[in-house]
Formats: structure tokens, C-alpha cells, sequence
């Protein structure tokens, strides 16, 4: 399949459901108008056009009906043709924890920042929340990630190469130090106190007079939850920052597989990472690392993270993992994951979060 996905102006709804059983493993492809300005949006080959609603079967497998979700897999009832991913810097500095909006993320990001404390970059695209924060800064290799989604970015300030880049790339910058779309709240202190709302953002956005509609590409899902032939892993711990008797907090991320219900749990040194808004304890169903020549490069501690370039890392999923390379190309290139047989991976439909690790950095693996 197609891996492209432009989203763009006129399209007026794409809505698909599951082919009865006299037509499956048929193709179909959706109708687009060449002459206009049409989304096109590959979908699982056994799909047709047809609106419905978002449910999970008794399986766990996610019932592919409503609006398709090239970021998920999943289903809505909510038409998603045009909408424009919002892209937001979390802070994860001890203090600024717990973070609200995670939980309704597509996608989300950990990568290193200074100190080698790190920093969660979040996609939302089939949900947008009405609470987001704290709200950090940016980096230039986070900006390189944003690029992939073509999104309105969201941040507060940055290194200067990190806006250099913004610029450059004349992204959507939806930047807290010029902007009125975001204010600070007293149960934490600042820096680590900076929230924002997606309706905010978006009449934000609106009023710079950026575009609403998006072009991007992401990877390809499986229609149901297909379990790859490889180790086992339950368990898997990330070591980002170890304690010190200086500094007694340490970064560590791990997940916990869940059989019964398919999903990895999150965990934050050992505790279970919640929303601060909906209280839930985060899940996701794929697992991506990505390993990455990590240097520091000046005497803040600023980082440079090569991720245009090639490398090795892991695909976990259905309680299994996978040995993968990964592939970018230009700034403004997705990020391509593939098995060991050179073939292009395709994730479980459902939330993907992405470790980005210093090359040499292995995770432990249960």
C-alpha cells in the first residue's frame, strides 16, 4: 500500500467501514478528483465508504468503521479531512509533572534535552484537548520530528537553532513568548507552570492566518492486531538518567504489557504515569526506539541528536519485539521503520509512542 497521505482542501468527508464477508480481501480504492484539491488518504484494502461509530470488539481488535485516523489506525465518528495536527512541547522536568493532554495524544515523542532529563513531544490529531501543559521549550531535533506532521507547533521559546529552524522551515509556530494563547497556572511554578487549550491554539492559529489543512505521511496499520513473531518483552525499562546523591530524581520510563487488553502501561520511575486532566494511566499499543548518535555540543549541555540519517532500533508490540532500522531522509521526511528483511514494518492499529535512546543505551527487556 501507498504509504502517502495528503490531506488537503476541498475534500468533503472520508468515511469507511468493514466489507461483509462475500468481498473480503478485495480491493478498493477510495474516488479522489485529480483536477481538484482532494485528501487522498490510503486506507486498510477491505474498506469501504460508510459512516459509524468508534468501538473495540471483545477481541480487542478496533471495529473499522466512521473516519479513518492515519495516525492510529482507529476509527471516528468526528470528520478528521480538515484538520491540521497540533504538535506540543511537554515539559518533563520532575516539578512540572504530572502533564495534562498526553492522554489523548496519537503519538508521542521522548527525546533528551539538556542535564539528560527529557522532554515528551505529543501529536494530536483524532483528539484535541482542552488542557495541555506544562508547555516547554523547543529543541532542533524536536522541530525535525514536528516537521513530519506539518503541523501548528506549539512551544515556549527555544535554543536558537531550535527557532532558527522554525523559521526556516516556516512552520506553523505557535510560540508562548509571542503569543496570547497560553497562561500560567498556580499549582506549579514557573518555568513548569505553562498551559494552553486547543481551542485557544486553533483561534490562535486562525488569526495568524495559517492554513487549516495539512499534508503529511505516516506508516501503515495492520486492520487488526496481528502478533509478530519475535521475543517476548512485558517488560521494558528505558534508563535515560540514573539517580544521584546530587540529584536523587532520576529519568527512567518503562511499560508494563497488559494481555488482556493488548496495551503497554506507562510508567515514570517506577510509577504509573497519568494524565493530570482525565487521571488515567497512559497506555499505548506500539512501541517504537529509535537509537541515535546523541552529542553534547556546547557548555549549557545542549544537545545534537542525529535523526536524518540512518540507524538501528526496536519495534514492540502484542507483547513482543522486533529488531527494525529506521530511515530519514530530509528534514522534511517521514521517519521509515523496517524489519529485518528491508520490508517497510506496519504497526497495530492504536497510540504509538516513540523513545528516542543514545546510541548504546540498551533497555532492559523482561
Amino acid at each position: 500500500m501507498n504509504r502517502k497521505i495528503v490531506l488537503a482542501i476541498t475534500f468533503v468527508s472520508l468515511i469507511v467501514i468493514v466489507l461483509f464477508a462475500a468481498f473480503a480481501g478485495k480491493k478498493r480504492a477510495l474516488a479522489e478528483n485529480e483536477e481538484t484539491t482532494s485528501a487522498i488518504i490510503e486506507v486498510p484494502s477491505n474498506l469501504t465508504e460508510e459512516a459509524a461509530t468508534t468501538e473495540i470488539s471483545e477481541e480487542g481488535n478496533p471495529i473499522r468503521d466512521g473516519h479513518y485516523n492515519p495516525l492510529t489506525g482507529l476509527f471516528s465518528e468526528e470528520d478528521l479531512t480538515n484538520k491540521r495536527p497540533i504538535v506540543v512541547m511537554f515539559d518533563n522536568f520532575y516539578a512540572a509533572r504530572p502533564q495534562a493532554g498526553l492522554a489523548k495524544a496519537d503519538i508521542v515523542y521522548e527525546i533528551l534535552a539538556e542535564g539528560l532529563i527529557t522532554r515528551y513531544m505529543g501529536v494530536f490529531y483524532g483528539t484535541q484537548p482542552d488542557y495541555i501543559g506544562p508547555v516547554r521549550s523547543s529543541r532542533p531535533y524536536f522541530v525535525i520530528k514536528a516537521l513530519e506532521f506539518d503541523p501548528y507547533y506549539v512551544h515556549v521559546g527555544g535554543s536558537m537553532k531550535a527557532l532558527s529552524d522554525i523559521k526556516k522551515y516556516e512552520m506553523a509556530d505557535i510560540d508562548g513568548l509571542s503569543s496570547g494563547a497560553y497562561w500560567r497556572e498556580k499549582h506549579k511554578k514557573a518555568p513548569h507552570n505553562v498551559y494552553t487549550s486547543s481551542e485557544i491554539l486553533l483561534k490562535d492559529a486562525k488569526r495568524m492566518g495559517y492554513r487549516e489543512t495539512s499534508t503529511f505521511s505516516f506508516m501503515d496499520f495492520h486492520a487488526s492486531l496481528m502478533v509478530p513473531v519475535g521475543e517476548d518483552a512485558t517488560e521494558i525499562t528505558f534508563v535515560y538518567k540514573e539517580p544521584t546523591q546530587t540529584d536523587k530524581i532520576g529519568y527512567n520510563t518503562s511499560y508494563k504489557y497488559n494481555d488482556e487488553e493488548k496495551l503497554y502501561y506507562r510508567y515514570t520511575n517506577g510509577k504509573p504515569h497519568l494524565d493530570e486532566d482525565t487521571k488515567e494511566h497512559l497506555t499505548c499499543t506500539n512501541i517504537l526506539v529509535q537509537y541515535a548518535k546523541t552529542v553534547v555540543i556546547d557548555n549549557e549541555g545542549r544537545l545534537d541528536i542525529d535523526l536524518i540519517t540512518t540507524g538501528k532500533g526496536k519495534y514492540y508490540t502484542a507483547g513482543k519485539v522486533l529488531e527494525v532500522t529506521w530511515k530519514k531522509t530530509t528534514a522534511n521526511d517521514p521517519t521509515f521503520f523496517y524489519d529485518e528483511s528491508g520490508q517497510e514494518i506496519k504497526l497495530n492499529p492504536g497510540v504509538t509512542w516513540i523513545q528516542v535512546v543514545k546510541t548504546g543505551n540498551v533497555e532492559s527487556i523482561k
